[in-house]
């Protein structure tokens, strides 16, 4: 299990490392107004993207059909709407969102961001069969391509412009990449269908998830809205290269231990077995957090003065602030992840309900103060409540212990704690602080042994028993599982 999370999360780190690389690249090439019109581009296609999810990969791990072909191209055809009416949104509301950035000049590039929804319309989703039988190497391929390709895509862009349109072009590169790649490891031939009742379903089951991707928005890009309608687009580029320095790697550990705890979570049998295995989820993803907030926290700074340009030194302040409210995003994902486990969908959009109650307050210090550290400060607050509720409810309604959790939540406290008091003190005092607080945890996560590999164990890495089918093509099918599946 160790080796299989290890290859899944080195991939999506790998790939997180060349997102990175390609936005240390385009700070470079164009200067800070220029990143900030970028940066607005991405946060509209994000607001659709995110309004318009439905969830495919928790439908297919969740479903009891999920490895049937003819349930998958159904959802081909769901997905197919999905991109439709994304692409009418975008084009219907170009002209608002670029207004509201006071950009009313470049309609036409928020326009042309309608293009996106109907290319992911075209996505394979046999990647997600294949992460439902813990198969990994398509997720990493898909995972890895599409930003390699954008990467190498800024050469030529640099070459034909100079100012958002290197972003803009290297976004769209990325988002046809991610559709072909996904054709490129399917295991399985693409077939596009219309099921009504597999559709309704399908809008029943992803319509918790869009609210939530409506909700979602507000959580990651509320603060970045805000900053950028009353502050301007050279304050937003600065807030948002801060939170994408933070947010890649919480995105990056979250898409990770979705695809590795959440079919081992469905999978397990009685009450008893999924306490254990919820209770070991949630430990891996308080570890993975503090862990996080300790790179960040330690190389953040470095990677700002040494890499970056100098107008970015400003948003220095901000990131110890960014990778502790992240953090704590991580620990409320375990729960969000948990409670999918069981078919509880509504557990992420009840706490991030809660997290945005607080974008308000955050609105009304910028216009008072315009402080992005409040901004931040209130942020951390918003995330922190809602990772309180979400382990509350889920040891309420799903009864999982909180006991064995208390000794990883000090730990996590601690190492946030540590992380804020200590941002401007020596690295040298700040990693001896950070390497005793990880071995204090070594110490105290007695349970660690449940999640080492054990003999007959499948590691993920190697296909298992492929499961058969009983049944003809015409309807879905009745499985029969091997015992290794």
């Amino acid at each position: 299990m160790i080796r299989a999370f290890s290859f899944l999360l080195s991939g999506n780190a790998c790939a997180a490392g060349i997102l990175l690389l390609r936005t240390v690249l385009i700070s470079h090439l164009i200067n800070l107004e220029n990143f900030g019109i970028g940066a607005s581009l991405v946060l509209s296609l994000t607001l659709i993207e995110m309004l318009t999810a439905l969830g495919f990969q928790q439908q297919i791990v969740n479903s009891p059909h999920g490895d049937d072909p003819n349930y998958h191209s159904a959802l081909h055809g769901v997905a197919m709407m999905r991109g439709v009416f994304g692409a009418v949104v975008l084009l219907v509301l170009a002209s608002p969102m670029a207004d509201a950035f006071g950009l009313s000049h470049l309609v036409w590039a928020f326009q042309l961001l309608a293009v996106v929804p109907l290319m992911q319309g075209g996505v394979h989703l046999d990647v997600y069969r294949q992460t439902r039988q813990h198969k990994h190497r398509a997720a990493v391929w898909i995972a890895l391509a599409p930003p390699l390709g954008s990467l190498i895509a800024v050469v030529p862009l640099a070459v034909l412009f100079d100012d958002f349109r290197i972003m803009l072009g290297a976004l769209l590169v990325h988002m046809a990449l991610g559709s072909l790649v996904s054709h490129a490891v399917a295991k399985r031939p693409y077939r596009l269908r219309l099921n009504l009742a597999i559709t309704l379903h399908s809008l029943q089951f992803g319509w918790p998830l869009m609210a939530s991707g409506a909700v979602m928005f507000l959580v990651f890009n509320g603060e970045r809205a805000i900053v950028g309608r009353f502050l301007g687009l050279e304050p937003l580029a600065l807030f948002s290269m801060a939170v994408s320095l933070t947010l890649v790697p919480s995105l990056v550990l979250m898409r990770s231990t979705m695809s590795f705890f959440l079919p081992r979570l469905t999978a397990c049998g009685g009450p008893n077995a999924f306490a254990a295995c919820a209770v070991n989820t949630l430990r891996g993803h308080i570890v993975l957090a503090g862990v996080m907030v300790a790179l960040v926290s330690l190389l953040g700074a470095p990677f700002v003065q040494y890499v970056l340009d100098d107008t970015y030194r400003a948003a220095l302040p901000l990131l110890t602030l960014l990778s502790v409210a992240q953090a704590l995003r991580v620990v409320k994902g375990g729960c969000a992840i948990v409670a999918l486990g069981k078919g509880f969908r509504k557990t992420e959009l009840m706490t991030d309900l809660l997290r945005i109650a607080f974008l308000p307050l955050a609105a009304w210090i910028v216009i008072q103060v315009a402080s992005l550290v409040r901004v931040v400060q209130i942020a951390a607050l918003g995330e922190g409540a809602g990772m309180v509720i979400a382990l509350l409810w889920m040891n309420r309604v799903q009864h999982v212990p909180l006991r064995p959790l208390w000794a990883p939540l000090i730990w996590l406290a601690g190492t946030l704690i540590w992380a804020v008091l200590t941002h401007d003190d020596p690295p040298g005092y700040r990693i001896a602080g950070f390497t005793m607080l990880i071995a204090w945890m070594a110490m105290a996560l007695i349970g660690i042994r449940k999640i080492l590999p054990r003999k007959g164990i499948d590691d993920g890495m190697e296909p298992p028993a492929v499961p058969g089918c009983l049944g003809n093509n015409n309807g879905l099918h009745v499985r029969l599982w091997s015992k290794n599946s």
